[in-house]
């Protein structure tokens, strides 16, 4: 019979590793480089290098934070409660090194049309058609884009204003018209 002392200290060591291991699988996408090499052949050119900077970053962050197992709210109709699947982020070092394969050996260094074509072709292989609700794994290029573009600077930029998506703007400023963004 398991004594409650060891149950406790079980559960304790599993909190404590917790963080760790989601900082291991957040360190499979230290390499910046082939990340922004991604970002740069599968997101907007308007976003400019500082906006593919941004979005690697939020994304890895997204990573960072993601909690395996959560509980998530239960569906339309359903009163189950679903969990979080674990981390995408374990399967994306092998996309990045499968796009160093397909572009001749450094995907970053590629030119962008064979990094496209790169994508592309590894898009397919994966089966992946359309893009998650969030990023699920199926590929990393389609998990980038995934979160960039389900969040509020593509919103933005699909809308040319400064709508702010997630941001709450408060009731007195609820019937100003967004303000207009500069065109690049």
């Amino acid at each position: 019979m398991i004594q409650r002392r060891v149950v406790i200290r079980l559960l304790v060591s599993l909190v404590a590793w917790g963080p760790i291991a989601r900082r291991a699988s957040a360190a499979m996408l230290a390499d910046d480089t082939r990340m922004l090499a991604v970002a740069g052949a599968v997101l907007p050119s308007e976003i400019g290098r500082a906006g593919r900077e941004q979005a690697v970053e939020q994304f890895l962050r997204w990573l960072r934070d993601y909690r395996p197992d959560a509980e998530l709210d239960h569906e339309y109709g359903s009163s189950k409660l679903s969990r979080t699947p674990p981390s995408p982020a374990r399967k994306y070092a092998a996309h990045l090194d499968d796009l160093d394969r397909r572009s001749g050996g450094d995907f970053a260094a590629a030119s962008l049309t064979v990094q496209q074509f790169a994508i592309t072709a590894a898009l397919v292989d994966a089966g992946v058609q359309d893009l998650p609700a969030r990023p699920d794994g199926g590929h990393v290029a389609a998990d980038l884009m995934a979160h960039f573009f389900n969040g509020s600077t593509a919103n933005d930029l699909a809308h040319r204003r400064s709508i702010g998506r997630f941001d709450c703007r408060g009731l007195e400023q609820s019937e100003r018209r967004p303000t207009s963004m500069a065109k690049p």
